[in-house]
């Protein structure tokens, strides 16, 4: 009997560490936000063909990326506003940077060219309070002499499921305007006081290509993809900006990354000339328990990324992280 139970414990030892070896191998998995997905796409299938295994993203909003770590859903997540160190630490959570890019102003005007419009804090508040109403307003003629604004009515898009690009948007509409700060104010979902809603970016080029005279906001690189045309922004300087990664890079080359605070910092309309007022960065998560062979898996892949994937950053229309974020992210890793 003695030899059976010897046998059986045995065989049910080789069961959990068979089980626990398979599950060790499976492929990763990483869940976040939708703005990165393009990027995504392009690393894992040059990570594969540079002999890497296979990993699945998808993508919602930074919420969703956020939750799915937390309910060890997940293998990392993605957010584009950073976690505090408070929070990170209750979650028992660490997180890197790993690609930049923005909230971009978009518009569907007749006539109206791609980055020749102007905005300033107070016309963009204006015209998501519903204030603006018309195109060629007084308000938006002086901002843009010369520029011939047609007599169209204003539609706004706006996003109706959470989204790190609505609160970035709806937090610099608060700094600029009391009354927007008092109404709507900041978060991923707010009361928009006027216009359409539509979930999703897709949702929002939906509306936009529907309906002539709307204006809304995407990321950048959606934009690019979908040839929407852009609006110039006055940033913190006092420059009129159109957005690109120059842009961004502009406001990462300046940024206090510190690594004692997770590498987050904060992007709201920064000081640069060249700088854009609406920038993201996105952020990888790790658990601080996950097996270490997956948690090793997963910085060999964004390790991978940053050696070699700035390529792809560049082509998609975002901006990499500096070389010295990059470095000290790894050294931190060690």
């Amino acid at each position: 009997m003695k030899s059976l139970a010897v046998s059986v414990a045995f065989a049910l030892g080789l069961a959990v560490a068979g089980s626990a070896a398979a599950q060790s191998a499976a492929p990763l998995s990483g869940s976040g936000g939708s703005i990165q997905a393009p990027l995504f796409k392009a690393w894992i299938a040059n990570y594969q063909k540079d002999g890497g295994k296979p990993i699945a993203y998808q993508g919602q909003n930074s919420a969703f990326g956020i939750s799915q770590i937390e309910a060890k859903a997940a293998d990392f997540g993605v957010t584009a506003m950073p976690i505090s160190d408070a929070d990170l630490k209750a979650k028992g959570l660490s997180q890197f940077p790993f690609v930049i890019s923005g909230t971009v102003l978009v518009t569907n005007v007749p006539g109206l060219e791609s980055g020749k419009l102007k905005l300033d804090g107070k016309a963009l508040a204006d015209i998501f309070m519903g204030k603006i109403g018309k195109w060629n307003d007084p308000a938006l003629k002086a901002l843009n002499p010369g520029l011939d604004l047609p007599d169209w009515p204003i539609t706004v898009a706006h996003r109706t499921d959470p989204a790190s690009m609505t609160l970035l948007l709806t937090s610099y509409l608060s700094s600029v305007s009391p009354e927007w700060k008092a109404g709507p104010g900041a978060g991923e979902t707010v009361t928009w006081p006027a216009g359409l809603g539509g979930k999703g970016n897709a949702g929002i080029s939906e509306i936009m290509s529907g309906t002539m005279g709307t204006i809304s906001y995407v990321e950048y690189a959606y934009a690019l993809d979908h040839k929407l045309d852009l609006v110039a922004l006055k940033n913190r300087d006092g420059v009129f900006v159109a957005p690109s990664p120059a842009a961004f890079s502009a406001f990462a080359a300046a940024a206090p990354w510190t690594a004692s605070k997770g590498f987050g910092v904060q992007t709201l309309d920064q000081s640069g000339k060249g700088t854009w007022p609406l920038v993201l960065v996105s952020y990888g998560l790790l658990r601080d328990d996950a097996d270490p062979d997956r948690a090793k898996r997963v910085r060999d892949f964004f390790r991978w990324g940053y050696q070699n994937g700035d390529a792809d950053i560049t082509a998609l229309g975002y901006a990499p992280v500096p070389a010295s974020v990059k470095a000290a992210v790894q050294a931190k890793w060690k």
